[in-house]
């Protein structure tokens, strides 16, 4: 088994990955990031998380860590080491990954980014578009030449959500749920519905231009927490894998583990 850790703006997940290709999820579980804590602090919180899962950390062949918050990528590599034994495998776009990087800056793409693009590559047929539903909603594209062409980044559901609760007087905090119907009959409905309809036309739209432009079908891949909300709202087909991150982070290992390990 290797132990996967996803550092993301409000989350930090953490998979362990084993069978064929380690491509095999056998947990997941989280807790909140928190900018100023220690490698101490980290390695307390995962050994108490990990312990309650029956995880013998010593038994791991290796970590890799993906990291959207580059003052946490020391800490959470440290205290992984403390609790393994193992170096981390730290993400990044200099990684043997498959893809040919077709952007003005590869070293600015989210390292969660690249694990999403690296799983779809190699997983569903190409011209493909992934989409991200996290803190901030972001998609990428991939030519059917395995280039990584770019993407879009927007903000996330609940991110939008917090936003015009504190911008607004009369518009109160919701937590988004799936939509019962289409129009929203009071304000916590008018709210929720357009923030997952609102998510889905611009996921449709933006999949109907990127396929125009490449001009070839283009496969849609639904990632994310609120994937499952988002996509039955979608016209567009859209496929929901939600191990998508932690599957592009097994072929980044399987590709790279002996180059620091």
């Amino acid at each position: 088994m290797i132990l996967a850790v996803d550092i993301g703006n409000s989350n930090i997940c953490i998979g362990g990955l084993a069978g064929e290709g380690h491509r095999d999820v056998l947990f997941t579980t989280r807790m909140v990031t928190r900018a100023r804590c220690t490698a101490d602090e980290y390695a307390a919180e995962l050994k108490f998380l990990l312990g309650r899962l029956q995880v013998d950390c010593k038994n791991c062949e290796g970590v890799i860590v993906c990291s959207v918050v580059p003052s946490l990528t020391t800490p959470l590599a440290d205290a992984c080491r403390r609790l393994t034994g193992k170096e981390a495998l730290i993400v990044s776009h200099t990684l043997r990954t498959g893809l040919t990087f077709r952007v003005d800056e590869p070293g600015r793409v989210g390292r969660d980014r690249i694990a999403d693009a690296v799983a779809a590559a190699a997983l569903y047929p190409l011209p493909c578009m992934t989409v991200d539903l996290g803190t901030a909603t972001t998609y990428n594209v991939l030519s059917a030449q395995r280039e990584f062409l770019g993407g879009f980044i927007v903000p996330g559901v609940q991110t939008s959500l917090r936003a015009i609760s504190v911008g607004t007087a009369q518009l109160p905090p919701i937590a988004p749920e799936p939509p019962s119907d289409l129009i929203g009959r009071n304000t916590v409905e008018a709210l929720n519905n357009g923030a997952m309809f609102g998510t889905a036309a611009m996921l449709d739209g933006l999949a109907e231009r990127v396929q125009a432009q490449l001009g070839a079908p283009l496969t849609v891949v639904a990632t994310g927490g609120l994937a499952p909300y988002i996509t039955p709202c979608c016209r567009f087909k859209v496929i929901y894998d939600a191990d998508l991150l932690f599957k592009g982070l097994a072929l980044l290992w399987e590709l790279n583990h002996d180059v620091c390990c």
